[in-house]
């Protein structure tokens, strides 16, 4: 590993976020650090970095197909080490801006869709046979609208959520697993659903170490449960996320139902999904569709 590199992937991890936020910034600095080495730049420090060398990264990587919106969220990440290293101006020049480098007008529309119910029947069924642990996660994603990490250490929150529904609660709180380790509290559409899953689950966890997924750390277990996923058909525009993506759709109809508004709706949705009340217009253009 060059120097570069160990200097970026510190700045990644003192930058602080969720654990993800930091995986992709660490793995930004090496692509970055990589491609620098490909074209024999001779930088030690990214006190040495100029414009020029993010500039033709951003070409190449435009060049091998990669998303506009892909390149908005890396140049975020980089302008985040650049400050975070004291390199402020650099960050925020004009060069360095999203319209200069090509990258403006990209569509924030959600690449993937809400599964449907018959493929969710059949990808289910295939889960079943396979594994009934991940096939627990999966509908408790589906019922709950728990993103990847979430379902994948949902098992510590069993019990929790089954005293929760015996006291007639209408909302279960997430702990484990969530985006930047926020709790969320997510509404109960369907109570008798998500009972006899709970049950379910419990039993299955009972004879896995209390795992749903039987993995001896959260490493193994994601890796675990993205191999599966693909595997059983949750790949592309119906990947686990689209279970989530189902969910959202069902809690729009269900708070409209209730006679909220649609602006109230979305963003009721928005809290439940853990994004918070001011990005209902994102939850109407990402998950909406």
């Amino acid at each position: 590993m060059s120097l570069l590199e160990q200097e970026m992937k510190t700045l990644a991890r003192q930058a602080g976020g969720s654990h993800k936020t930091v995986h992709d910034r660490m793995a930004l600095a090496q692509r970055f650090c990589e491609r620098l080495l490909a074209q024999n730049v001779q930088i030690r420090r990214v006190e040495q970095l100029k414009a020029r060398h993010i500039e033709s990264y951003v070409r190449e990587r435009l060049e091998q197909g990669i998303t506009k919106r892909s390149l908005q969220n890396e140049m975020a990440a980089l302008r985040c080490l650049l400050k975070q290293a004291g390199r402020d101006r650099l960050a925020t020049s004009e060069r360095l801006s999203n319209k200069s480098l090509g990258l403006s007008g990209a569509s924030r529309n959600g690449t993937r869709r809400a599964i449907t119910a018959e493929y969710y029947r059949q990808v289910l069924e295939i889960a079943r046979a396979k594994d009934a642990g991940m096939a627990a996660a999966l509908e408790l994603s589906r019922l709950m609208s728990l993103r990847s990490q979430e379902a994948v250490q949902c098992a510590q929150s069993l019990r929790t959520w089954k005293q929760a529904l015996e006291r007639g609660e209408s909302r279960l709180t997430v702990v484990f697993g969530t985006k930047g380790g926020r709790p969320r509290e997510t509404i109960i559409l369907d109570a008798g659903a998500v009972r006899k899953v709970l049950e379910n689950a419990l039993a299955v966890a009972e004879q896995r170490n209390g795992r749903l997924i039987d993995k001896p750390d959260l490493k193994s277990a994601m890796k675990y449960w993205h191999g599966q996923a693909s595997r059983i058909g949750l790949t592309g525009a119906y990947s686990p996320h689209s279970l989530r993506y189902a969910w959202a759709q069902d809690a729009i109809r269900h708070y409209l139902a209730q006679g909220f508004s649609e602006k109230e709706a979305l963003a009721l949705t928005a809290m439940d999904l853990g994004h918070g009340d001011g990005r209902g217009r994102y939850v109407a253009q990402v998950y909406g569709r």
